[in-house]
């Protein structure tokens, strides 16, 4: 079996000893001779797609997991870290047009207190020594506080408040202005839900 020419391959620009040791590699692939060839099932091995429902599980997967991201950043984003289980919108009363509110509840501890972040805008600043705040109500009558807080001269605040009640012993919320010594003004209700 004759193969390649040697010196054709390696050229003439080598030490004698680099030579001769290349020389023995040649002859020994020459004398191996070619490979074998491939078998069909080598030559194209076989493919497996993944089942349809491993795809649609992954696929479900995925989205389930956007969707959770988006609605953490969505709902929760607003809260500074609070763990918001639901959102209440609050609208303006003919007192306050323009006004508005988001209340972000956050879930019970063990105790039973729980967290919120309201964000509040379109308020008036109110004088010195007056606060606006938030209670629950019980068939439309404010009857228990959640906290109060003070807007900026935008009319715009967003606090952390918390409170002890259970909620299902209410039925909404408003916002009213208290001012020290002007009891007219503090039955206004400003902000419903």
């Amino acid at each position: 079996m004759s193969g390649p020419d040697f010196d054709e391959l390696v050229g003439t620009d080598l030490s004698p000893a680099e030579r001769e040791r290349l020389r023995r590699v040649h002859d020994l692939l020459v004398a191996a001779g070619p490979p074998a060839e491939l078998t069909p099932a080598l030559a194209s091995p076989r493919v497996r797609a993944l089942p349809r429902r491993r795809l649609l599980a992954i696929a479900l997967a995925a989205a389930l997991a956007v969707a959770a991201f988006g609605a953490g950043w969505l709902f929760g984003g607003g809260g500074d870290d609070l763990d918001v289980r639901a959102a209440v919108p609050m609208h303006a009363t003919a007192k306050a047009p323009g006004a508005s509110a988001l209340i972000e509840l956050g879930y019970p501890d063990d105790s039973g207190n729980w967290e919120m972040v309201v964000t509040a805008h379109g308020l008036e600043q109110l004088p010195q020594h007056g606060y606006y705040v938030l209670m629950l109500t019980l068939h439309g009558k404010p009857v228990a506080t959640c906290g109060s807080f003070k807007v900026d001269e935008r009319g715009e605040a967003k606090v952390r408040l918390g409170a002890s009640y259970r909620l299902r012993d209410f039925d909404g919320w408003v916002v009213r202005p208290y001012v020290h010594g002007r009891d007219k003004l503090n039955k206004t209700i400003l902000l419903r839900t």
